[in-house]
C-alpha cells in the first residue's frame, strides 16, 4: 500500500467513525424524545388543561423555534461551532421539563414550555447539518442516519407508557432529562470540518428567498408539516378519548417509530434517489390523507393505534424532503441556517399552526370531524403542490423550446 493510499484509507476511516458516532446521537437525543413526545399532551390534560390550553402549549413550541431556530443557525454558521452548540443546548433544554414535575399551573406550563423550546428548537437542524457534513457526498443516505432516531424512539415510547400505566406520569420527564444528558455527552465525541462564515449573511439569505421555486417548495412543506402536527398532537389524546390504556398509546408510538426506522432504512433513500423530493412529498401528502381518513372512519382503539403503521410514508417522507431541500438550497457556508430555516421557521409555522387549530378543532367539533377536516386539507394541499409542479415544468419546457429557435 503506498502512502497516499494509506492516508485514503485512514480518511475513510475516520470518516466511518464519524458517522458512527452521529448514528449514536441520534438514537439516544430521539430515544429522550420517546419518553414525552406522545405523553406530554397526556401530561396536561392529567394536571387539569383544556384543549384550548392544550391546543396553546403543542403551538407554542415550534412558534418559539420561528424565530430561536434561525438564529442559533446563523450563529452556529457564523462562529464554526455546530458541535459545540449541539452539547450545550442538550444540556441545557431538559431543565425546564423537570421544573414541570413541580410546577403546573397554565402560566408555569406555558413559561416553561418556551423556555424547553428556545433551547430544544436547534436541536434538529444542528444534528440534521452534522450527518449530511459527515456524509459528504452520500448525502443521499441522510434517511439512514436519522433512521437510527426512530430506532432509538420507538423501544423508549412503549416502555414509557408500560412503566406509567398506573404510576406517575411525571416521571417522562426524569427519563427524557436522562436520556438527553447522555446525548450532551456523547456530542463531545463528534467533530465536523466547520469555518466561520466567509460571507455577508443578508446576501446569502437575500439569494434563497427570492428563489421562486424554493418560495413553492416551502410553502409545501409548511403545510406537510401543518397537517402532520394534528396527528402528531391530537392522535394520542384521541387513542385516550377512545379509552385505550397508556401502554396502547405506547405501543402505537412504538410500532410508528419501528416502520418509520425500515421505511428510512429501505424504501426512502431509493425513492430519494430515483423520485427526488418533490415527489416524496406529493407521496406524504397522499398518506396524510389516508390517516386522517382512517381515524375519522373508523373510532376504534386497536384501529388508530395500527394507523401509526404509516408515519413513515407520511412524516418519514415529508421530513426527509424537506432536509434535502434544505440541503440543495443552501447558500455556500450556509448548510445550518438553511436547515434551520426549513426545520424551525417553515415547519415551526406549520406546527405552530396545526397545534392551534387542532385544539381549536379538537374542543369545538370533536376528534372525528377535526380529522375529517384536516383529511381535506391534506388532500387538497397534495392536489395544488402537485398542479403548481406540473405548470412549472410545462413553463420551463417552453423556455428551453422558445431558447431553441432563437
Amino acid at each position: 500500500m503506498t502512502a497516499g493510499q494509506s492516508v485514503n484509507v485512514r480518511a475513510e476511516e475516520g470518516q466511518r467513525t464519524s458517522i458512527g458516532w452521529v448514528k449514536l446521537l441520534y438514537l439516544v437525543i430521539y430515544a429522550s424524545y420517546g419518553t414525552t413526545m406522545i405523553y406530554r399532551n397526556l401530561f396536561y390534560r392529567r394536571v387539569g388543561m383544556d384543549g384550548n390550553q392544550i391546543g396553546l402549549l403543542i403551538a407554542l413550541p415550534p412558534l418559539i423555534a420561528i424565530v430561536a431556530g434561525p438564529v442559533w443557525g446563523l450563529i452556529a454558521d457564523r462562529l464554526g461551532i455546530h458541535d459545540r452548540l449541539l452539547t450545550i443546548v442538550t444540556a441545557l433544554n431538559p431543565l425546564p421539563l423537570l421544573a414541570m414535575i413541580w410546577l403546573h399551573s397554565f402560566g408555569w406550563l406555558v413559561a416553561l414550555a418556551a423556555i424547553h423550546s428556545l433551547f430544544w428548537s436547534p436541536i434538529q437542524s444542528l444534528t440534521d447539518s452534522i450527518a449530511l457534513s459527515a456524509l459528504g457526498p452520500d448525502r443521499y443516505r441522510y434517511s439512514v442516519i436519522r433512521a437510527y432516531g426512530s430506532l432509538g424512539y420507538a423501544p423508549v415510547a412503549w416502555l414509557t407508557g408500560i412503566l406509567i400505566q398506573g404510576n406517575d406520569i411525571r416521571w417522562i420527564f426524569v427519563g427524557y432529562a436522562f436520556l438527553m444528558g447522555t446525548g450532551s455527552l456523547l456530542s463531545l465525541r463528534v467533530r465536523t470540518q466547520q469555518r466561520a462564515l466567509p460571507r455577508r449573511i443578508g446576501k446569502g439569505l437575500g439569494q434563497l428567498v427570492r428563489d421562486r421555486r424554493w418560495q413553492r417548495l416551502m410553502l409545501a412543506i409548511f403545510l406537510a408539516m401543518l397537517v402532520q402536527e394534528v396527528t402528531n398532537g391530537y392522535g394520542g389524546l384521541y387513542l385516550d378519548t377512545l379509552g385505550a390504556s397508556e401502554s396502547l398509546i405506547g405501543f402505537s408510538g412504538a410500532l410508528g417509530s419501528i416502520v418509520q426506522t425500515v421505511v428510512m432504512l429501505t424504501l426512502l433513500p431509493a425513492l430519494l434517489s430515483n423520485w427526488g423530493s418533490e415527489r416524496l412529498l406529493k407521496l406524504s401528502f397522499g398518506m396524510f390523507t389516508v390517516r386522517f381518513a382512517l381515524w375519522a372512519a373508523l373510532p376504534f382503539p386497536v384501529i388508530a393505534a395500527l394507523n401509526q403503521a404509516l408515519l413513515g410514508l407520511s412524516f418519514g417522507a415529508a421530513l426527509v424532503a424537506a432536509v434535502d431541500l434544505a440541503d440543495r438550497y443552501a447558500p455556500e457556508g450556509m448548510a445550518a441556517t438553511s436547515q434551520a430555516l426549513v426545520t424551525s421557521l417553515i415547519t415551526g409555522l406549520g406546527r405552530s399552526l396545526g397545534g392551534m387549530l387542532g385544539g381549536v378543532s379538537y374542543e369545538g367539533i370533536g376528534p372525528q370531524p377535526t380529522f375529517a377536516l384536516f383529511g381535506g386539507v391534506s388532500i387538497l394541499s397534495g392536489a395544488w403542490f402537485a398542479l403548481t409542479g406540473r405548470r412549472k415544468r410545462k413553463q420551463a419546457d417552453g423556455d428551453d423550446a422558445s431558447a431553441a429557435q432563437r
